[in-house]
């Protein structure tokens, strides 16, 4: 009952684009190809580190799932890189976006509305599954998973992205509620830390009216390993980092090239082969 009121919420909180905050600061003020542009190049540059986990050459001719799909910037791409492309998402903003992409771009694929809590595809459809920043606001993280290995084929992978439970800013934020989920997993818990303050929430997706998202969790390598069990492999890494506190006399660019996202990096970016 709880999952289902927050699929609801969902579905009116993110109508609203993720990412239209920064869209607004671009001057992204229409859907047309020579806008998303804009949008699409500053997206890639301030996420370098994305071609390394989607292997986009890799993915043509084969089917891909790709599930939360904000601006489209990910979707367009894999449409681009000759991918049989679906698209998934709980709200009708980011399904219009992706599907006036592929359309006014003649790229062949389509977006469709629904939940990957409940998805409304066959078992064993896709080759790949892709969800970068959306599964932890799904309110059932493990459901999530274990859905999109039901809908690989053998051998298909699910390449996704979650927020990272030890970054340097929970650490520096929620140092307790931290210290107690570290705890708990020192004695053998495996799951997301389960809560979280307004503040904290916010600083990592928020509204343009200042909204929190209706869901967040945050994850430890190690737990998701364990929320990963039913596929044959999985390999992760931590990325993204900030200029803000304790970094804020450091560029973002300097900061990617040092070794504080691998160790306490806001996301955990991860791979699992069925």
């Amino acid at each position: 009952m709880q999952t289902t009121k927050i699929s609801e919420q969902n579905a009116v909180y993110w109508d609203e684009l993720c990412g239209s905050n920064i869209a607004k600061v671009l001057g992204v003020t229409d859907s047309s190809i020579d806008s998303l542009k804009k949008f699409d190049d500053w997206y890639f540059e301030y996420y370098p580190y994305l071609f390394q986990h989607i292997p986009f050459a890799e993915m043509a001719n084969k089917k891909v799932l790709d599930i939360g799909l904000g601006y489209g910037t990910v979707a367009q791409r894999l449409a681009e890189s000759g991918a049989l492309y679906t698209g998934l998402d709980i709200a009708e903003g980011p399904i219009s976006m992706a599907n006036q992409r592929l359309a006014q771009c003649h790229l062949p694929g389509k977006a469709v509305q629904g939940s990957i809590l409940n998805p409304p595809f066959e078992p064993g459809t896709f080759d790949y599954v892709t969800a970068i920043g959306c599964l932890h606001h799904t309110g059932n993280l493990q459901l999530a998973i274990d859905q999109c290995y039901r809908l690989l084929k053998p051998g298909g992978r699910l390449i996704f992205m979650v927020y990272y439970a030890y970054s340097y800013r929970r650490i520096l934020t929620s140092p307790i509620l931290t210290l107690n989920y570290s705890l708990k997993e020192l004695f053998g818990y495996h799951g997301v830390v389960g809560e979280s303050s307004k503040k904290q929430s916010a600083a990592y997706d928020a509204s343009a009216e200042g909204d929190l998202a209706p869901h967040t969790d945050w994850i430890s390598a190690r737990s998701l390993k364990h929320f990963c069990r039913a596929f044959s492999s999985v390999n992760s890494t931590t990325e993204n980092i900030a200029q803000e506190r304790p970094f804020q006399k450091r560029s973002r660019e300097e900061l990617l090239k040092t070794r504080w996202p691998s160790i306490v990096g806001l996301d955990i970016y991860a791979t699992a082969t069925k």
